[in-house]
């Protein structure tokens, strides 16, 4: 286009009109009750509860074609390994929160989301985290989750608040995705308990040999061996599988002509794992 003057004018391209409730689009085309400012704030009030629906309605769809694409299960790639100053092994395995966001930040992404968190701190240093998930649409829905600074292997306080808000920061996103990682074991998360999880507890682990030695007659090669690894190494999940390989080598021993080995008594029970 040109003017009078010979100058082309450009035409700057107009975005498309926003989306509008039905009954809100009809009164704006016909300017009904335009100039009264009680029907407009009713027509505003209107679309602003009609675009939440929307919002959320979108928020579905795209979280349910996200649903698709995340990873069920993360792996695990952090190791904790650690002795305290009574002697006492902590180890375990963990996906940790680069790990998660590693697999989760592609889709999350290329599905119109983002993820985002307010730490904050309380009384008795108890730590709290509030994780966002908003679409691009507008709706967002959130998590929170609370627990106490998290002190073990001698952390400074600052670092034991950032312990915690990193494991709660990991648990509050998962949560809020429905995704689980390999190292939640039982519901108390973090760690697996002692009915089959990796923490290895020196002190148990010495108590189960002397029972498999004095009580059972079986050899710390022999034990050893079917365990694939020192004594002080074992897991709980290690000492699982013990028991009911000495109650065989035991009963065997039993059955045979010339065993003078007999059953276990009742109150020598293996330590508990």
């Amino acid at each position: 286009m040109s003017d009078t003057h010979g100058t082309t004018i450009m035409t700057a391209p107009t975005s498309a009109p926003a989306r509008a409730h039905p009954l809100v689009a009809a009164a704006m085309a016909h300017g009904t009750a335009l100039g009264d400012v009680t029907t407009l704030r009713e027509l505003l009030a209107m679309q602003r509860e009609w675009e939440a629906g929307e919002a959320r309605k979108a928020y579905t769809r795209a979280l349910t074609a996200l649903k698709r694409d995340l990873p069920t299960v993360i792996e695990k790639d952090s190791v904790v390994d650690f002795t305290n100053n009574a002697g006492k092994r902590t180890h375990y395995t963990h996906a940790s929160l680069a790990g998660v966001m590693d697999a989760i930040t592609g889709p999350l992404t290329q599905h119109g989301f983002s993820l985002a968190w307010v730490p904050t701190t309380g009384e008795k240093n108890v730590v709290r985290v509030t994780c966002r998930l908003t679409h691009a649409e507008g709706h967002a829905e959130e998590c929170s989750l609370e627990a106490p600074s998290d002190t073990s292997g001698s952390k400074s306080p600052a670092q034991a608040v950032a312990s915690t808000i990193t494991l709660l920061q990991r648990y509050t996103a998962l949560s809020l995705l429905g995704i689980a990682t390999k190292d939640m074991q039982e519901e108390t998360g973090e760690r697996a308990s002692a009915k089959g999880g990796d923490e290895v507890d020196v002190d148990r682990n010495l108590k189960a040999a002397k029972w498999l030695v004095v009580d059972c007659g079986i050899a710390r090669e022999d034990y050893e061996r079917h365990v694939g690894r020192p004594v002080k190494e074992w897991t709980a999940r290690d000492l699982e599988r013990l028991r009911p390989w000495a109650g065989e080598v035991v009963r065997r021993r039993a059955s045979a002509p010339d065993s003078s080995a007999g059953e276990v008594p009742a109150h020598e029970e293996p330590p508990a794992g």
